[in-house]
């Protein structure tokens, strides 16, 4: 179950606490988006691989099918490996795991950079803000970077699903 901390004003978290559990849950955040960006960009090189590879062998097959046209298995063969090249094909792309790579690592780069410009007091962290102000705007800013990165995510796969007004419309009748 997600836990949420208390909030400071109610409770009297003081601000040490607050920034060890505010830099904590950054650091997970990172931590999770390099996790999942590594399983996506491993999936989608899995995915292409067996693609061209099976894609590869296919013409292979077809020469040793021709020339043994008595074996039922190289038959067999020259028709099954093209259908795996062509599932594996069609799972790479359902399951946009070249696109979640990209999210997740652009995701976790803009999370380091908040906190690294907090860490220096650079830019919108700058030496004019005390070190309240910093740190709620540093997680304010990092919440803020999720949420959108989520809501991005669920409009994209939202749009992909919705059919168009194109290809809503019935086949017309001839």
């Amino acid at each position: 179950m997600l836990q949420t901390p208390p909030s400071s004003r109610l409770t009297g978290v003081d601000l040490v606490t607050r920034r060890q559990i505010g830099l904590e849950r950054i650091q997970q955040l990172i931590a999770t988006c390099e996790e999942r960006a590594a399983r996506a960009w491993r999936n989608y090189y899995w995915a292409q691989g067996l693609t061209v590879g099976l894609a590869a062998i296919t013409p292979c097959l077809i020469v040793l099918a021709k020339e043994s046209p008595n074996s039922w298995l190289l038959n067999w063969l020259q028709l099954f490996f093209p259908a795996l090249a062509a599932i594996a094909a069609g799972v790479g792309h359902i399951f946009h795991w070249r696109e979640n790579g990209v999210r997740q690592t652009n995701l976790a780069e803009a999370i380091r950079s908040k906190l690294w410009r907090y860490q220096t007091r650079s830019g919108e962290f700058g030496l004019d803000l005390d070190e309240e102000q910093a740190l709620s705007q540093l997680v304010v800013g990092v919440d803020g970077l999720n949420l959108q990165s989520v809501a991005r995510w669920s409009s994209a796969q939202l749009a992909e699903a919705a059919p168009t007004a194109e290809t809503a419309k019935p086949a017309p009748a001839s």
